[in-house]
């Protein structure tokens, strides 16, 4: 492995989420080769870093590889066919998730199993992978109802039934919470894939249910014990004085 005190790359940070000015602290290539019997072949490498941001001074993981399949063609001056291969870079650990809430770490210290869910179906959303982020709509879903004390047993019909009947949602959001849980089991069951404004939609019923239901309600119940009582009515005198 080479290091270096001195050289830089720009590079995306996970922490800034943007392209940065990184310093090497060390790189390796690997590069490799393929052929079968016939002659038909292929080659590539990978070019691994271990970068530190100058900014807010991150270190973390770098991949750039490439592969003689996958190659971007142009034409010179000349009109001669160009080409190189494409470069496709992924970094370790990976950016925050734009999408994920401000709240989502309070919500981690009310269950922790309902946070890893949440993380993961907002890392499927990132990568724009909408079957696994519709059913992992329904499984917070299913997790927040229990965390409500509704019964885990029974079907989510009745699930959000109870949480009406609880007062928790009101008829406009059960019929909302419905068609999330139906998103849910058409994507797990019958492999539908929601488009990426669906996706959205259906995101912001179930941030919409669970921040009202663990954040500000929570929030709001606590300034409850703040407000003065509404002082108690003199009582009347025999002659009305």
């Amino acid at each position: 492995m080479s290091t270096s005190k001195s050289k830089t790359v720009k590079s995306h940070c996970p922490t800034c989420n943007g392209e940065r000015t990184c310093k090497i602290h060390g790189q390796v290539t690997k590069n490799w080769e393929w052929e079968d019997r016939q002659g038909h072949s292929a080659n590539g490498g990978n070019n691994h870093s271990l970068l530190e941001c100058l900014g807010c001074e991150t270190v973390f993981y770098e991949r750039s590889s490439w592969n003689s399949e996958d190659m971007d063609f142009w034409y010179d001056e000349e009109g001669s066919t160009c080409g190189e291969p494409t470069l496709n870079k992924s970094t370790y650990p990976k950016p925050e998730s734009k999408r994920k809430p401000t709240w989502l770490d309070s919500i981690a210290s009310t269950d922790s199993q309902i946070a890893n869910i949440l993380t993961e179906m907002y890392t499927a959303y990132d990568n724009e992978s909408y079957i696994l982020t519709a059913i992992g709509l329904r499984t917070a879903l299913d997790r927040g109802t229990e965390l409500l004390e509704i019964d885990p047993a029974i079907s989510f019909e009745e699930k959000l039934d109870s949480l009406k009947e609880s007062g928790w949602i009101g008829e406009t959001e059960k019929e909302i919470l419905g068609i999330v849980t139906n998103a849910g089991n058409a994507a797990a069951h019958r492999g539908w894939e929601p488009s990426a404004h669906e996706i959205v939609q259906l995101l912001s019923a179930l941030e919409v249910f669970l921040q009202k239901s663990f954040i500000v309600g929570k929030k709001v119940l606590k300034i409850n014990g703040n407000i003065p009582p509404k002082p108690k009515r003199k009582k009347k005198g025999k002659h009305g004085a």
